[in-house]
């Protein structure tokens, strides 16, 4: 994951080693050829993700089939059966609910988040350095366009362009807030944009072995079907 050959025409930073930061290098990768050069700053010591599943939508589909990584995703997705509609109910109904028609719908297919990070980790390009234990805390900006980063280690380094796919409390958002124009976004505005405020929305999201769910209830309808159960809660009173 090194990258050896001569000087790059263009360097580029992604900060932020998960799902869109690999995406993204593979894809200039892809692209770009070794025209640009692409370091990939983790703030952990190794590339993984948390969470159960993602929804790989039609368009998804077209992504991953123009970055040839669609065949290798497939055999992870589970695919409804021809005959089946997603059904959806709300969590405190045992039965019932209604059906969402999949063939109008195009709702896609869910996959484990681990197996399409562990796909995208064997696609990073050879024109891509993974820097592992790089929290970016700010960057500053040269007069000549390019960027200086700022690690917590106290290390820095340089870039032409710096994207941040950093999560929901990214540096690299806080850091463009606190330093862009005062005529372009209001001051007093400045905390909306970089503090990550609650919608008073929860979601939970779990994975369950099926020899578990067959123990509980061996005819589940998951075990045939894809499901997606609505799970809300109002953060006010408690009732919904």
């Amino acid at each position: 994951m090194s990258f050896s050959s001569d000087t790059p025409k263009f360097r580029v930073a992604i900060c932020g080693a998960g799902i869109g930061g690999l995406v993204l290098a593979v894809t200039i990768g892809k692209f770009a050829n070794r025209d640009i050069q692409v370091d990939l700053y983790e703030a952990h010591d190794s590339i993984t993700t948390i969470g159960a599943g993602i929804m790989i939508s039609p368009r998804i589909t077209d992504v991953l089939e123009a970055l040839g990584l669609y065949e290798e995703i497939s055999h992870f997705l589970k695919k409804p059966r021809a005959s089946s509609h997603e059904q959806l109910r709300k969590s405190d109904i045992p039965e019932g609910g209604f059906e969402w028609f999949s063939p109008i719908v195009g709702l896609g297919n869910p996959v484990h988040r681990q197996h399409l990070i562990d796909i995208l980790k064997r696609h990073i390009p050879s024109s891509c350095t993974v820097h592992f234990n790089k929290r970016l805390t700010n960057y500053t900006k040269l007069s000549t366009g390019s960027l200086i980063l700022h690690f917590a280690d106290e290390s820095s380094d340089n870039t032409d362009v710096l994207i941040g796919a950093d999560g929901i409390r990214s540096s690299v958002r806080k850091t463009f807030f606190e330093t862009i124009d005062g005529d372009l976004v209001d001051p007093s505005k400045i905390g909306h944009y970089i503090d990550p405020s609650w919608t008073g929305t929860l979601m939970y999201r779990a994975v369950v072995p099926v020899e578990k769910l067959l123990e509980t209830d061996p005819n589940a309808t998951t075990l045939e079907d894809f499901i997606v159960v609505s799970l809300r809660e109002s953060g006010h009173d408690g009732q919904e």
